[in-house]
């Protein structure tokens, strides 16, 4: 009977599992042991197994279910579903068929348990645990509403449960220690393991820089798609980046990875019951929202290790960023600086100080104080129609090989020097010519003002033909940037003292800001505006009396401006700001242009390592180059920009190597001398196969031949006195340099044998010849003295000392004594 009474139970068991097999999958792996134990399970009388479904937990913490979680600690999707996998041929041994499918059946919720992953990373606290299977199972049998059958289930759950539960116990010795520490420290653990895991995710390889770009691109599409639905599954993680995933190692961090961010990952789509019971899901985010958290987990990914830190890759990556320019390109760039041009010079030939500033470069030029160069670039005809596009020249490749004058930074021979001159001194007589017209019509202008103020017919007509005549110039950019300050200068010191004439009356006197500011404008330079404020008889008028003369001398300061550049201020201010909105066109334009072309410095600068400056330098240099030739392109040429900008960024990069590349620098002129030099003994080699003397040289170069020594030497180049010497480099070169300063042992020694001889010599005679010879001749002494200087010290005449000296020399000639001195005088 008991048998029989077990077998109906366990029919219901397999049968029922289908529909709570989700929330079951916890005790999925240890199926295959359980069947061995379902049969003394089966004795217990079913409706004893129900009724104690509420004091479950008691078993369960005898159990510890969570103790399977500890293997879900790991986060590695593949061993769980091998284990499900190896689990499932003992489960073909049921005689049920129903028993198999809740065995293959688990493979889903056992993601749907390994949801809460953050949770159980800790395995440690087995306390935390307990309390999310608790409420996992107590959710469950409300979903269901069945709690009857559900007990029926949990029951050899529990049974199954206890086997491996022990293993649990170990790892859980304290219950109540960890959770005083888990805010503080589970953000550090957070914090310690993303950084770890955005490393290792790095270590794969880092490709080039495209190669990069995409993988962050995919990355961030990964994570907005994770964002908006709360979720992942593996088959989408692959179809967005299967190339990078192609390691489990590099499957395992991205998968950390994303739930460290909030993002579970899944083996495949989890039903509405898996996602309730999964507590770590976070709300769906909103398209926004998920563009938002996509940039910022790419921006932690990017500052640990996604982008590099060296400034040449990221300046050539912002570099990339930008698109090349056609020639119909560059043309429309080129009009937009040239309109940001012309309205400057429109502004500045509107105000008689700017005019009267470029009069006075033109005196410069004339009396040869200035070049013209420095002033004027070239001549534009305004009027001239855009020459139409041809077909594209050549380009000059700039990797190509060049002459080696060109190479190394060498000028141009005396025939372009010429033809540079010849070009400049017609440029100077135009230029003179139109200045004159731009002189006679300024004093017109003057002559209109003085005799029928601002805005004259008379002052109108001479101002426009002063425009027509600037518009005609190409100024250079630092004389352009130079009158301009000269009109901010004006207008920033009109500003100033219209804040302090406001700040007088509102701060300090306390006159209605609102009144001040209607009267302003048209009272500004009124000296009589006091005086009305006065005859109101406001509660200030004291205060006010007392800073009349205060007010009335920034008026009058007003007024001189006003007097010095004729044109009223309102319209200096009006004027002012055209120049601004000119400059600032001008330049975001020149910038446009620039930015377009910063791959050519690039390619250039390649060809000039190794030469004494550092990559970055000559980028840099080139660089500035660069911007010159935006400076002075002419598009109406027919020329594409890079083919002109492409000498001056050479230009720019060789001039900088000879002038700035050498530990002791020389001057360019000489420079290019020794490169000269250099190119003729290379030639004289190649054709002789020995190498030229300075002879040779003097004769091809037609100077002399002490000069080419002189050059030979100063084109040597400095070596380290730390230069190591020999295979073990224990020595270095300063070791075998001699110290003129210091003695040579041998004479070291020689000089204190000398000094014990002699002074044995001069003790061999009387204390004062000793003393006459030791003073005349230096001996033992820091000098030698003369007759006068003896006989002081002696009380005597020169004679006397005289006559003592020659005594003692008569004796040291004595054979008995002159033999020890013989020796050191043969050396000698």
């Amino acid at each position: 009977m008991p048998n029989t009474k077990t077998k109906k139970p366990v029919k219901p068991v397999a049968k029922k599992a289908k529909a709570p097999a989700k929330p079951v999958k916890a005790a999925a792996k240890p199926a295959p042991k359980a069947k061995a134990v379902t049969k003394p399970v089966a004795k217990k009388p079913t409706a004893k197994s129900v009724k104690p479904a509420k004091p479950a937990p008691k078993a369960k913490a005898a159990a510890k279910p969570v103790a399977k979680k500890p293997s879900a600690k790991s986060i590695k999707p593949a061993k769980p579903v091998k284990a499900a996998a190896k689990s499932a041929p003992k489960a073909k041994a049921l005689p049920k068929p129903e028993a198999k499918k809740a065995a293959a059946k688990p493979v889903k919720p056992v993601k749907a348990v390994k949801a809460p992953a953050k949770p159980v990373k800790a395995a440690a606290k087995p306390e935390p645990v307990k309390k999310v299977k608790a409420s996992a199972v107590a959710k469950v049998e409300e979903v269901k509403g069945k709690k009857a059958k559900a007990a029926e289930v949990a029951a050899p759950v529990v049974e199954e449960e206890k086997k491996r539960g022990r293993k649990a116990k170990v790892e859980a010795p304290t219950d109540g220690a960890e959770p005083v520490l888990t805010d503080r420290q589970k953000a550090r653990e957070r914090k310690a393991k993303e950084k770890a895991l955005l490393k290792e995710f790095a270590a794969q390889q880092l490709g080039t820089e495209e190669q990069q770009e995409l993988r962050r691109a995919r990355l961030k599409t990964l994570i907005k798609m994770g964002m908006s639905k709360g979720y992942l599954t593996h088959g989408e993680m692959n179809d967005v980046m299967s190339d990078e995933l192609s390691d489990a190692d590099a499957l395992e961090t991205l998968i950390s990875l994303l739930n460290d961010i909030g993002i579970t990952v899944y083996e495949q789509a989890p039903d509405a019951e898996t996602l309730i019971l999964s507590d770590n899901t976070e709300a769906a985010a909103s398209e926004e929202e998920a563009e938002e958290k996509a940039e910022a987990a790419l921006s932690t990914v990017d500052s640990e290790f996604g982008r590099t830190t060296d400034p040449v890759r990221m300046y050539m990556r912002e570099m990339g960023t930008v698109d090349l320019l056609t020639r119909e390109g560059e043309i429309v760039i080129a009009k937009k600086i040239e309109a940001g041009l012309k309205d400057m010079v429109m502004a500045l030939a509107a105000c008689p100080v700017t005019i009267s500033e470029i009069l006075s470069n033109v005196d410069k030029i004339t009396t040869g104080e200035m070049e013209i160069d420095q002033f004027v670039d070239g001549l534009v005809d305004p009027n001239a129609e855009d020459i139409k596009l041809g077909p594209e020249e050549p380009e000059i490749d700039p990797n190509a090989e060049e002459e080696e004058g060109d190479d190394e930074g060498g000028g141009g021979g005396a025939a372009a020097a010429a033809a540079n001159a010849k070009q400049l001194e017609e440029l100077k007589q135009i230029s003179l010519e139109k200045f004159a017209i731009v002189r006679t019509q300024a004093d017109k202008m003057r002559r209109a003002f003085d005799k029928d103020g601002y805005n004259c017919p008379a002052y109108i007509k001479a101002q426009d033909l002063i425009r027509g005549e600037l518009l005609g110039f190409r100024l250079t950019a630092k004389s352009v940037e130079k009158l301009c300050d000269t009109m901010r200068s004006q207008v920033d010191q009109v500003w100033k003292l219209e804040r302090g004439i406001v700040s007088l009356l509102v701060d300090k006197i306390g006159v209605n800001r609102g009144e001040v500011l209607k009267d302003f404008p048209k009272m500004a330079m009124n000296l009589t505006w006091t005086d009305k404020l006065l005859k109101e008889n406001k509660p200030y008028g004291a205060l006010l009396q007392r800073n009349v003369p205060a007010i009335q001398e920034l008026q009058q300061k007003l007024i001189d401006i006003q007097t010095r550049v004729v044109i009223p201020l309102p319209e200096l201010k009006e004027v002012n700001k055209q120049m601004t909105a000119g400059e600032k066109r001008t330049r975001e334009a020149k910038r446009e242009m620039t930015v377009a072309n910063l791959r050519l410095v690039i390619s250039i600068a390649k060809k000039y390592t190794n030469r004494g400056l550092q990559f970055l330098d000559l980028i840099q240099e080139g660089n500035i180059g660069l911007m010159k030739a935006v400076d002075k392109f002419e598009y109406r040429r027919g020329y594409k920009f890079s083919t002109y900008a492409t000498w001056w960024i050479r230009q720019a990069i060789t001039r900088s190597i000879a002038d700035q590349a050498r530990t002791i620098r020389i001057p360019v002129h000489m420079i290019e001398t020794i490169n000269k030099m250099n190119r003729i003994s290379r030639q004289i080699l190649q054709e002789t196969g020995h190498e030229p003397d300075a002879a040779t040289l003097a004769l091809k170069m037609e100077i002399p031949e002490d000069k080419i020594r002189k050059i030979m030497k100063i084109a040597k180049e400095p070596i380290s006195m730390e230069t190591p010497i020999g295979d073990d480099e224990d020595s270095h070169l300063g070791d075998f340099i001699e110290d003129g300063n210091t003695l040579a042992p041998a004479e070291a020694a020689l000089h204190e044998s000398m000094r014990d001889v002699v002074k044995d010599v001069l003790d061999s005679l009387t204390p004062r010849e000793a003393k006459v010879l030791r003073m005349r001749f230096g001996v033992e002494m820091s000098t030698d003295h003369t007759l006068e200087e003896v006989g002081k010290q002696f009380d005597v005449t020169r004679e006397r000392i005289r006559q003592i000296e020659a005594k003692a020399l008569r004796k040291m000639r004595h054979p008995s004594r002159s033999d020890k001195l013989k020796t050191f005088l043969e050396e000698d």
